[in-house]
């Protein structure tokens, strides 16, 4: 049985370090941008993210991106 895969969407988040809690444990802030075209570069994502990253009050923690695939049974 082969599977094919088909890329249906991609998104990005860029993580904030927005401080320390009471316990010392780092405070994580995201925000996620959807419907990111599947051939987007990642390179340019990764600029997108840093450009916004510095309007923002805190500072970039990182940068993850997200694929979403069908799987498709190939009959």
């Amino acid at each position: 049985m082969a599977v094919i895969t088909n890329q249906l969407d991609s998104k990005f988040k860029i993580l904030l370090n927005a401080g320390l809690d009471d316990n010392n444990k780092a405070i994580l802030k995201s925000k996620t941008f959807s419907n990111v075209k599947a051939s987007a570069n990642n390179e340019d994502l990764y600029n997108i993210g840093v450009a916004i990253s510095e309007l923002q009050t805190y500072e970039l923690a990182g940068i993850v991106r997200y694929d979403e695939y069908e799987l498709i049974n190939e009959v």
